[in-house]
């Protein structure tokens, strides 16, 4: 009875035009909407992805531009793109759309009001200073969370809804025997802790493989990371295609996360927990919401923490840890608490604009009852 109710869900999902989306993109915001809009797509609903012209995706695609991020234009150009994009979906949202999922965590809020069609927003990029009065003024907007602690960082926010990312478990294969290293995969950046990941693995005397892009204008890959990379007992592999980054997931022993910020999520997490690699993390952000310590991994507080979590990464049942990402951090979780929060938006929308012809025409309508899913 619940999924029929939630058969013909029009969705859009709005995703920046600065990259295309895409299942399988590296970009995490960009992967996420593509996996999610075509999950929906599956499960009979109308989705309609706002995105560049190089997504590729099951549902409708409304393109304004090739993703900005290859084409040569000024900046200002650029924000002139993007704000046409969102205007767009607004648009086409008025006559076409029930509920307006958007990934940008602040442009959308300045559309939200005038379309009357209800926006959830999913804060993907961190809350830097330079925005918090604009999302102080718009703190009433429908705003979803990835973990919990991700709500600390400005908890005067509505937050709607807490939904873990989640990840195609099928893709992300078990692996129960793991080979003779260690993985570090991400950013190479000072808040993600690589130089920390070099330490303890020096200390226990392992094997690091490293994966992510460098950027070496800042300085931190030359003086932090570069001097440690020999080619043998630590290695650099620069950005790895998704295809390519998921075997190396399987077969590594752990999964090194030493984080210094406090990260909303962490994909990189949940994608080796699904092929039953362990992950060893710095006690910050979701680490201690997605690693259940002892079981799944260890949570740690230094470099010198995590190098006798590896000593002792032996006493992690790979089993366990893929039980624990198919539990908690499954695709198919995932869709199923965004379609639950959409359709309990919707249902909210129509229950307002029930009240307002009341108002207008001064009689009660006849009750249709809606679902009540509860709040997050």
């Amino acid at each position: 009875m619940l999924q029929e109710l939630m058969k013909n869900m029009r969705i859009a999902q709005l995703v920046s035009n600065m990259y295309p989306t895409n299942r399988f993109a590296n970009k995490a915001i960009y992967s996420h909407a593509g996996m999610l809009s075509d999950k929906l797509v599956e499960r009979g609903h109308d989705v309609h992805v706002f995105g560049s012209n190089e997504s590729e995706t099951k549902a409708q695609l409304h393109a304004t531009s090739q993703a900005l991020a290859g084409m040569e234009l000024g900046d200002d150009a650029k924000k002139y793109r993007v704000l046409e994009h969102i205007s767009r979906c607004y648009e086409f949202s008025k006559e076409n759309i029930d509920v307006i999922h958007s990934h940008f965590t602040l442009l959308s809020s300045f559309f939200s009001d005038l379309s009357g069609i209800p926006t959830l927003i999913s804060v993907h990029s961190p809350i830097e200073e330079r925005i918090r009065p604009f999302l102080e003024a718009y703190k009433n907007n429908k705003y979803i969370s990835f973990s919990l602690a991700q709500r600390k960082l400005m908890p005067e926010l509505n937050w709607y809804a807490n939904i873990y990312h989640g990840v195609d478990t099928d893709i992300f294969a078990f692996e129960p025997e793991a080979e003779d290293y260690f993985l570090y995969m991400g950013r190479i950046t000072a808040d993600k802790g690589v130089h920390c990941a070099i330490e303890a693995a020096k200390i226990a005397g392992v094997n690091l493989r490293i994966a992510g892009t460098s950027y070496p204008s800042e300085g931190y890959w030359q003086k932090s990371v570069e001097p440690h990379v020999n080619g043998e007992s630590i290695r650099y592999f620069g950005e790895m295609s998704f295809e390519a980054k998921i075997p190396l997931l399987q077969k590594a022993k752990a999964l090194l996360f030493p984080i210094s910020w406090n990260e909303p999520f962490g994909y990189a997490m949940i994608e080796a927990m699904s092929c039953g690699t362990p992950v060893i993390g710095f006690n910050n952000g979701s680490v201690p919401e997605i690693v259940q310590n002892g079981e799944t991994g260890f949570v740690v507080e230094n470099a010198e923490d995590m190098a006798e979590a590896i000593k002792n990464i032996g006493q992690i049942d790979r089993a366990k840890v893929r039980k624990r990402a198919e539990r908690y951090f499954s695709a198919e979780k995932m869709v199923s608490g965004y379609e639950k929060i959409y359709q309990r938006v919707i249902d909210e929308n129509s229950f307002k604009q029930r009240k307002k012809i009341q108002r207008i025409l001064g009689t009660k309508l006849p009750h249709f009852p809606f679902p009540n899913f509860g709040k997050k």
